[in-house]
């Protein structure tokens, strides 16, 4: 996966920025949405950035 590739237009938001978001401890949309602020303008990203969350929380789970 391309950790440079913004999934967040509007927040400039990318696929890194979610993964470290859910290593320091956030597990669920809203609290990556609370320190990333991806999907919090226009929403159209939503559905992705929750994928990415699943992604890397199941990830985190697994190597621990």
């Amino acid at each position: 996966m391309e950790m440079d590739k913004i999934v967040c237009y509007c927040m400039n938001v990318t696929n890194g920025m979610i993964k470290d978001a859910v290593e320091s401890g956030a597990s669920t949309l809203e609290e990556v949405q609370a320190i990333t602020y991806a999907g919090t303008v226009c929403g159209t990203c939503l559905e992705n950035v929750q994928h990415l969350v699943d992604h890397f929380v199941r990830e985190r789970d697994h190597s621990s």
